[in-house]
């Protein structure tokens, strides 16, 4: 390999590198959009209940139902784990508003 195209390898993986730290960045800046509004936390929660976050993914008796709630499950811990990292307190605050929103529909109001 020339000299040259080590240096263009460089500076293809420097560019990469530097894509890579903006899309997490934007990830995180869309992350603390979204929790910000009670909209957005609401729909956050549903996301997280859908994922199974809040309940157990054993079947039994069907290992491979298991596994893909496990999978499931997983995904939306990493998404918990990214709002408890960047924004504990929306975290606190998604889970207040999701028991008083629950306690309001539940009671036909």
């Amino acid at each position: 390999m020339s000299a040259v195209e080590r240096v263009d390898q460089q500076a293809a993986r420097a560019e990469q590198a530097e894509k890579q730290k903006r899309d997490a960045r934007d990830a995180i800046d869309e992350l603390l959009w979204l929790m910000s509004d009670p909209r957005g936390r609401r729909f956050i929660w549903r996301q997280l209940d859908g994922f199974g976050v809040y309940r157990l993914s054993y079947v039994q008796g069907d290992p491979a139902l298991t596994a893909f709630n496990e999978g499931r499950r997983n995904e939306g811990l990493k998404l918990m784990s990214q709002i408890l990292q960047h924004c504990p307190a929306r975290f606190t605050e998604m889970q207040k508003e999701a028991k008083s929103y629950e306690r309001r529909t539940s009671s036909g109001k």
